[in-house]
């Protein structure tokens, strides 16, 4: 390849927020060595698309925060829509991370990934195989957290624990010093809002109140009975990390208190995105002072 193509190209990454790609990822980290680097992982939260699906701005975590670190990070993302936390830890997607931390120790001049940022769980109890199991018809006098079947949902959210303490044993084992960041999601407002793109032609339904409407849970009660599921599963990942080092949950609960803020029933709008971002990129700056943003 002629020296002024291979130019061109690290002139263009050099200017890039993030990749999906693995050859420019590794490109990025041989002619940028002095940058953070940083690999995302995770569900919808991280991934969500653009309202046109290829053009716009996607309103996500992930397209908040490489914005931020641009320039200031080696930044490569494996967000999916749909992941679960517990399929993110197995098969090919784990076989991918365990190759994305040994990078490494393939020469002595490459250095280690600095950060894994990591969002899963949400998928794995939300939705039609999933949401339906976990809670019960309602009964005159019951309150949100009598709506759900507690020791089910336990169950379940000790196994995305157990995906949690199983990733940060991948990480232990192949780059330990590599920072663990995740977070605890927020509070929905049950509705029926799902996905809408291109105008309308592709369409999702909602994740949970629809449930909770066919078993007669009270419209006043619902929107408790999603806090009590963000609760317990943020209860898990917190007591995780009093267990693990290297390893921070960003408690994003409460950050947004109004429907406004949400673009469907499980996935805040550009702006709610941004002030949970925020929130993230604080920890990151305080974990890796290089990723400062400007005053």
């Amino acid at each position: 390849m002629p020296s002024s193509s291979l130019e061109q190209r690290r002139r263009n990454l050099y200017r890039r927020k993030n990749t999906h790609r693995k050859d420019e990822f590794a490109n990025m980290r041989t002619w940028f060595p002095d940058r953070v680097t940083i690999v995302s992982e995770g569900d919808s939260w991280f991934a969500y698309p653009p309202k046109w699906l290829i053009f716009g701005k996607p309103p996500n975590l992930i397209s908040q925060i490489s914005g931020w670190s641009r320039r200031k990070a080696n930044f490569y993302t494996t967000a999916s829509n749909g992941d679960e936390a517990v399929d993110m830890i197995s098969g090919k997607q784990k076989h991918q991370l365990v190759k994305l931390l040994r990078w490494h120790t393939k020469s002595r001049s490459r250095k280690p990934i600095d950060l894994l940022l990591f969002s899963g769980g949400g998928n794995d109890i939300v939705g039609e195989n999933d949401f339906e199991r976990f809670i019960r018809p309602y009964k005159a006098g019951y309150t949100a957290i009598q709506c759900l079947r507690t020791k089910r949902l336990e169950r379940k959210i000790k196994q995305i624990g157990l995906a949690y303490q199983e990733l940060l044993d991948i990480r232990d084992h192949y780059s330990p010093t590599t920072v663990v960041m995740t977070h605890t999601y927020d509070y929905p407002f049950a509705s029926l809002a799902g996905a809408n793109f291109l105008g309308g032609l592709v369409k999702t339904k909602g994740w949970m109140k629809r449930f909770m409407d066919q078993i007669e849970i009270p419209e006043e009660l619902q929107t408790g009975v999603i806090k009590g599921f963000m609760d317990m599963m943020a209860k898990e990942s917190l007591a995780i990390e009093q267990l693990r080092s290297n390893f921070t949950v960003v408690d994003t609960r409460g950050t947004l208190e109004d429907k406004s803020d949400w673009l469907n029933e499980i996935h805040p709008n550009r702006d709610g995105f941004r002030a949970i971002a925020d929130k993230i990129y604080v920890a990151m700056e305080s974990n890796f002072p290089a990723l400062q943003r400007a005053t």
